[in-house]
């Protein structure tokens, strides 16, 4: 069981989406949220439900940052898993 960073309910890991901060190379306070398709990548990831309304509850309490330990002031960026889910 985890638990969406969006929504905060809890379900099997299997009916939620991985994702993973990579740290951008052009600035070293700005994160990329990416997905992690194949739950393979490195480092500590979060996790959402395939939906755009957990997104955008994601994105609006910050949630990323604290579900990844990333540094306070990061810029993040979450537009990778945002066009994802529209093709999805």
């Amino acid at each position: 069981m985890r638990t969406c960073v969006g929504c905060r309910g809890r379900a099997e890991q299997s009916a939620l989406m991985r994702v993973v901060a990579v740290q951008d190379e052009a600035s070293t306070d700005r994160w990329v949220i990416v997905p992690d398709v194949r739950r393979r990548g490195q480092g500590r990831g979060a996790y959402l439900h395939p939906d755009p309304q957990c997104l955008q509850n994601a994105t609006a309490r910050r949630a990323f940052g604290r579900a990844l330990r990333l540094p306070a002031k990061a810029a993040i960026d979450s537009t990778a898993v945002h066009e994802l889910l529209e093709h999805q």
